[in-house]
């Protein structure tokens, strides 16, 4: 999850302060870092799009009409 994210949004917009050399990310106070400085970001938002789809998968099963098989 962490490699797709970071593939996928390696050059979405950095906070202030960062900038990006190519392989790493690197603060105006030298700290490195190998995923981007928003990765939390990123990955809340990822889990809320999933959920998203999980409940809407979970709605249409209950629409769906279902016979129980233990019910005579």
């Amino acid at each position: 999850l962490l490699t797709h994210l970071s593939v996928k949004r390696h050059l979405d917009p950095l906070p202030p302060g960062f900038f990006y050399n190519g392989q790493q990310y690197v603060s105006f106070f030298g700290e490195k870092k190998h995923f981007h400085p928003q990765m939390d970001q990123f990955i809340a938002e990822y889990v809320e799009e999933a959920n998203r789809e999980i409940d809407l998968f979970n709605n249409q099963l209950e629409q769906q009409q279902h016979q129980d098989l233990f019910d005579p």
